[in-house]
């Protein structure tokens, strides 16, 4: 991984983090006060989503960690309503989304008018409405996991703060699918790992097996279909669409018997 990715998954990573953190503050200190936080049953969170989703007027805020696709798929069709109706409404979702084909069928149905944008790090399942309440779960997995109604100000506030945070480091979903497959390719990966690097062109076209005009072409074409303007700023995009996932370790070759 490299240090660009490194730092945009650790930023991420620790804001997530104190998201949580934040929640657990607020249960230990409105423990009483079931007003603003409301712990639900187990089969109350998704329905309970549903319906602080049909309650928004302005904006929602949705984030889904990849992890618990079939409880989250019914808020799909919601957000749909949503922003259908003229709500604002940004989808945060791990990079683990591209791989749900299902998934991905029924925001282009049911949800063509969500934001949607992918970031590398581990998320917090929730969903924010008009600032005012919100519907986190816990990160346990299987159909019993807990959820928990959310009124108190001050903690929807810090959630909204960071989930901007958050937002402002990821990249469109729709940014990802322009790709063609040769940028998604893995000889385009092993250029981007080279270039995020830093090695000097002559390195790198070496260690490729190609000569450093053919480097120097293939690393114009892949920064010109990222959409930027330097190397730089094609390193920062690679590690926003999630281009730079390690390449896999080479199995050792067994000796001859």
């Amino acid at each position: 991984m490299s240090v660009t990715d490194e730092l945009v998954s650790g930023e991420i990573e620790r804001m997530l983090l104190e998201a949580r953190r934040l929640v657990e503050s607020a249960v230990d200190r409105h423990r009483n006060e079931g007003r603003l936080l409301t712990a639900l049953e187990p089969d109350e969170g998704t329905e309970t989503a549903e319906q602080v989703v049909d309650s928004a007027t302005c904006s929602l805020i949705v984030v889904l960690s990849g992890h618990h696709g079939e409880e989250t798929a019914p808020l799909v069709a919601a957000l749909g309503r949503a922003a259908a109706r003229g709500v604002e409404v940004r989808l945060l979702a791990r990079l683990a989304l591209l791989e749900d084909r299902l998934f991905l069928e029924r925001l282009d149905k049911y949800a063509p008018g969500v934001q949607v944008r992918l970031a590398g790090a581990a998320l917090q399942d929730m969903v924010l409405a008009d600032g005012l309440v919100g519907v986190m779960w816990s990160r346990a997995s299987g159909p019993s996991r807990e959820a928990l109604v959310m009124r108190a100000p001050t903690l929807l506030r810090h959630l909204r703060t960071l989930f901007a945070a958050s937002w402002s480091g990821s990249a469109p979903l729709a940014d990802r699918r322009r790709l063609s497959g040769r940028t998604l390719g893995e000889a385009a990966r092993r250029i981007l790992l080279a270039l995020s690097s830093g090695r000097t062109d002559e390195v790198a076209a070496r260690e490729l097996g190609m000569s450093v005009r053919t480097y120097r072409r293939n690393v114009a074409e892949i920064t010109r279909e990222l959409g930027a303007i330097s190397r730089f700023q094609a390193g920062v995009r690679a590690a926003e669409l999630g281009l730079l996932a390690p390449l896999p370790a080479a199995r050792p070759q067994r000796a001859a018997g």
